[in-house]
């Protein structure tokens, strides 16, 4: 006898439920692999907060954080924490620790109180202005203004969360500071 060739219909529906599981598991450890990614992005920006707070007790002085948004080469905005150090009644940018790049589906949110004075006061500008990282500026509203501050006895000026979300995920790390442990805490909350 002469068998036909070609596969049977049994053969043939093995093969597509192999294909669909193999699919299901990849799609599932790709979606595990960004919850991963977002995690590290938080804890990584949980140790650059927990640097500068640290730093603000060792050295006795404020530090602040300033959003900055750049536009590099690609036409993409690049936004970056950066530390600001208060020095001689002016909020000054700091080199290190280096300025905390967030990635680029990383939205990050201020949800402080609002205060009825300035942080610290800053002194009029002088006939040299204020040197911030390579610029001079010489006008009063061009002065840096952070977002909060540590300050050296331990406590956070304004009180509020940060809050760091991404495009494609549905949770929200919010970073609070603790009084009573001198620390921030980070917590993740699915919208």
């Amino acid at each position: 006898m002469r068998r036909a060739q070609g596969f049977t219909l049994i053969e043939l529906l093995i093969v597509v439920a192999i294909i669909v599981i193999l699919s299901a598991i990849s799609g599932l450890a790709i979606n595990q692999a960004f919850s991963r990614r977002y995690s590290a992005e938080a804890d990584k920006l949980l140790i650059w907060l927990q640097q500068l707070s640290e730093r603000s007790s060792l050295e006795s002085a404020a530090y602040g954080i300033v959003t900055n948004t750049n536009t590099d080469n690609e036409s993409r905005e690049a936004t970056e924490l950066v530390a600001v150090v208060y020095f001689k009644n002016r909020w000054i940018a700091v080199t290190s620790p280096q300025p905390f790049v967030l990635g680029t589906e990383s939205i990050i949110g201020w949800d402080m109180e609002v205060l009825e004075e300035e942080l610290l006061p800053q002194s009029r500008p002088q006939t040299l202005g204020v040197i911030d990282r390579d610029e001079v500026k010489t006008t009063e509203k061009e002065f840096l203004l952070p977002e909060m501050a540590f300050l050296p006895d331990g406590y956070v000026e304004p009180q509020g969360a940060i809050q760091l979300s991404f495009d494609s995920s549905t949770l929200i790390y919010s970073f609070v500071w603790d009084d009573e442990t001198s620390r921030m805490i980070l917590e993740a909350n699915a919208l």
